[in-house]
C-alpha cells in the first residue's frame, strides 16, 4: 500500500517557510554558544581610500553581508520576527570545528568554520570564505567573495579573491596571487612574486617596513591596519557562527519533533526504492553502493521529505537520490542526532548523488567526485551541509550546491524557522 502523501499543512508552513526565526533564542537555552552583541557596525567590507583608487567599479563593499530579503510568506500572528535575515539561510557550508575541502572542490555559497579552513588546489569558492582561525587556500583556488579569518592567512600561489583578503595574524599572498579587493592584516602581510592586489595594502603596526620591502604590483606602500574594522571583521565571524548553530539547533529540533508520518527505515537500503513525500526515521540507514534512492512528489507542490537519522547516515559509493514528479518548492532534510540521540553523523560515499540539506550532529563528510545538490531548483531550494558540533570535509572534485540562483551567493532557502526570500 502507499504511503500518504505528506506536505505542509499551514502550522508546518509556518516552520519550514516562515520569513525568519519563529521561535525566539535565549541566551540560556543554549549555554555552549552564547549570544553576543557588537557595537561595529555589521559589515564584512571596508569602504577603501586610496590616491590611487580604482574606479567605482572597484570599490569593494559586501553584498553577501547580512542582506535582508523580502519574506515570500506572511508569518503567523504569533510568530515573532526579527528585523534581521537569518545568517544560516545565507550559508551553505557550516562547521563548528574545521572544513577541509579537496583538490578541484567547488562549493555554491558561504562558508564558515568555527576553526581553521582550508581548500584544495584548484577548488572553486562561490561566497565568503571565513574560518575563526587559520585560512588556507591551495594552489590555483579562486574564491568568489571575500576571505576573512581571525587567524594567518594564506592564499597560495596563483589564487584568485574577487573580494577582501582580511586576516587577523600573519597574510600571505603567494606568487602570482590576484585579490581584486584590499589585502588586511593583524601582522605582516607578504605579497609573492608575480602577484596583484588591486585595494589597499594594510598590515599590522611595526610590519610596514617589512611589507613594503617584499610589495609587488600593488598600487601603493603598505599603511597601518585600521584595527577597528578588523577587529569588527573578527567579530563577525563569531557572532554568526554563534547565530547560525543556535538557528540550526532550533532547525534540528524541529525536524526531530516531526512525528513520523510513514514507515521506520529498515538499517539498509540494499535494492533500487521509491519513496513518497513524508517523515521517515531510523536508528541507523545507509544506502548500498550503485543503488538508487527515488523521491517521488506525485506532481504535489509543496512536498516536503524529512529524514530522522539517530545516529548514521551513510550513502554507498556511486549511490543516487533523485527527485521525480515534484511540483514547486520540493524540499528535502536529513536530519541526523539530536537532544535526545546526540553525535550523529553523515557521510557520502566516492561518486555518491545526493539532494537536499544534510544536518548533522557530529561531522560530515562528502567523499570524492561526489555531490550534494539542490532539491528544488526552481524555487531556490539550494543544497547545504551543517554541523553543530564538529567538521565538514569535502572530497575532491566534490560539488556542494549548484548555480541555480540569479546571483552567485546564496540568497533563498527553506529550512525550519526561516525563509530568506
Amino acid at each position: 500500500m502507499k504511503a500518504p502523501i505528506y506536505y505542509a499543512t499551514p502550522l508546518l508552513a509556518a516552520f519550514l517557510c516562515s520569513p525568519t526565526l519563529a521561535i525566539s533564542f535565549s541566551s540560556g537555552e543554549n549555554p555552549n554558544f552564547q549570544a553576543e552583541t557588537n557595537s561595529q557596525a555589521k559589515t564584512n567590507s571596508k569602504a577603501k581610500t586610496n590616491s590611487k583608487a580604482k574606479t567605482n567599479s572597484k570599490a569593494k563593499t559586501n553584498s553577501k553581508a547580512k542582506t535582508n530579503f523580502q519574506a515570500k510568506t506572511t508569518a503567523p500572528a504569533n510568530t515573532s520576527v526579527p528585523a534581521n535575515t537569518s545568517v544560516l539561510a545565507n550559508t551553505t557550508v557550516l562547521a563548528n570545528t574545521y572544513v577541509s575541502g579537496g583538490d578541484s572542490a567547488i562549493v555554491y555559497g558561504n562558508v564558515i568554520a568555527k576553526t581553521y579552513a582550508s581548500t584544495g588546489n584548484g577548488s572553486i569558492i562561490h561566497g565568503d570564505f571565513r574560518s575563526g582561525d587559520v585560512t588556507t587556500l591551495g594552489y590555483g583556488a579562486t574564491v568568489n567573495g571575500n576571505v576573512e579569518s581571525k587567524g594567518a592567512g594564506n592564499a597560495g600561489a596563483n589564487t584568485l579573491i574577487t573580494g577582501d583578503f582580511v586576516t587577523g595574524g600573519v597574510g600571505t599572498m603567494g606568487a602570482s596571487a590576484h585579490v581584486e579587493g584590499s589585502f588586511i592584516s593583524g601582522l605582516a602581510g607578504t605579497i609573492g612574486a608575480n602577484a596583484i592586489l588591486e585595494g589597499n595594502w594594510e598590515v599590522g603596526v611595526g610590519s610596514i617596513a617589512a611589507a613594503s620591502a617584499s610589495s609587488n604590483r600593488i598600487n601603493s606602500d603598505a599603511i597601518d591596519t585600521d584595527n577597528e574594522f578588523l577587529n569588527s571583521v573578527k567579530a563577525n565571524i563569531d557572532s554568526d557562527m554563534i547565530t547560525a548553530t543556535n538557528e540550526l539547533i532550533g532547525a534540528k529540533a524541529a525536524l526531530s519533533d516531526m512525528a513520523s508520518t510513514e514507515m521506520t527505515l529498515s538499517a539498509t537500503f540494499v535494492t533500487d526504492g521509491t519513496l513518497f513525500a513524508g517523515v521517515y526515521d531510523a536508528a541507523s540507514w545507509s544506502t548500498a553502493a550503485g543503488t538508487t534512492l527515488t523521491l517521488d512528489g506525485e506532481g504535489l507542490d509543496d512536498a516536503i521529505w524529512v529524514f530522522n537519522i539517530d545516529d548514521v547516515l551513510a550513502f554507498g559509493s556511486d549511490s543516487t537520490v533523485e527527485l521525480v514528479n515534484a511540483g514547486n518548492n520540493a524540499q528535502i532534510f536529513w536530519n541526523i542526532g539530536s537532544v535526545s540521540s546526540p553525535g550523529g553523523y553523515a557521510s557520502l560515499g566516492d561518486g555518491a548523488d545526493v539532494l537536499g540539506i544534510i544536518i548533522a550532529e557530529d561531522y560530515v563528510t562528502v567523499g570524492a567526485n561526489a555531490t550534494v545538490m539542490h532539491a528544488s531548483e526552481a524555487d531556490g531550494n539550494c543544497a547545504a551541509i551543517y554541523s553543530t558540533t564538529s567538521y565538514v570535509s569535502i572530497g575532491a572534485n566534490a560539488v556542494v550546491g549548484s548555480a541555480c540562483l540569479p546571483c552567485t551567493f546564496r540568497s533563498s532557502m527553506h529550512i525550519p524557522f526561516f525563509d530568506a526570500y
